[in-house]
């Protein structure tokens, strides 16, 4: 019995995965749910009591994992020293897109009207933050640092990431060469960048 439980739940959770990615929270339905699953509308509600929680289970996990990957991310660790093998907080990323891939297409491309809507911005912020702090605590020139302008590179950055990893969360070996190529391309040379640009002017 509890092995045609998990059955059911397993036929209901690919259901709407593919319904949340093509239709989006918004657009997306029990009724469509039920159709894709192949499992009675009455079914599902067994289960599930809306399509909120059911989407709750499809994404949660991993904007738990990312999030957590963000808050303990150690940028003290980071040099500008490029290689082939991924840091620990790209290598995360690397074995979440490629365990969950319809699960993170999701999360940041389907979840307008929940309360995940909001999360690259709240990645963005975490990864500022932490990246100002780090930067104050080290820098003598950081009552000059234009903050603004690190959220901008920040968004970019994180932005890059997750689009990396959407799309090429299906061939592993693709998505590791080019987050590393871009994580290369993001850090070398970084300060001679940033004095390009007034970095350190606000005015």
């Amino acid at each position: 019995m509890q092995i045609k439980k998990k059955e059911v739940q397993n036929k209901i959770y690919q259901g709407a995965m593919k319904v949340f990615k093509e239709s989006g929270y918004k657009g997306a339905t029990m009724k469509a749910i039920s159709k894709k699953s192949k499992v009675p509308i009455g079914n599902i509600y067994r289960y599930y009591e809306n399509k909120e929680i059911l989407f709750d289970e499809i994404v949660f996990e991993l904007y738990s994992s990312l999030k957590y990957n963000h808050i303990h991310e150690k940028l003290e660790e980071i040099s500008s020293k490029c290689d082939q093998k991924p840091q620990i907080f790209l290598n995360k990323y690397i074995n979440l897109a490629v365990s969950k891939p319809m699960e993170f297409s999701i999360l940041f491309d389907s979840s307008t009207g929940t309360k995940y809507e909001n999360f690259l911005e709240e990645l963005v912020e975490i990864r500022g933050k932490k990246y100002l702090e780090y930067k104050k605590k080290n820098s003598v020139n950081y009552e000059n640092i234009d903050e603004a302008f690190i959220m901008i590179l920040m968004k970019s950055g994180i932005t890059s990431i997750i689009d990396i990893c959407k799309k090429y969360s299906n061939n592993e070996r693709l998505l590791r060469h080019y987050l590393v190529k871009f994580d290369c391309f993001f850090r070398s040379g970084i300060s001679d960048k940033f004095k390009e640009v007034s970095f350190y002017t606000k005015d």
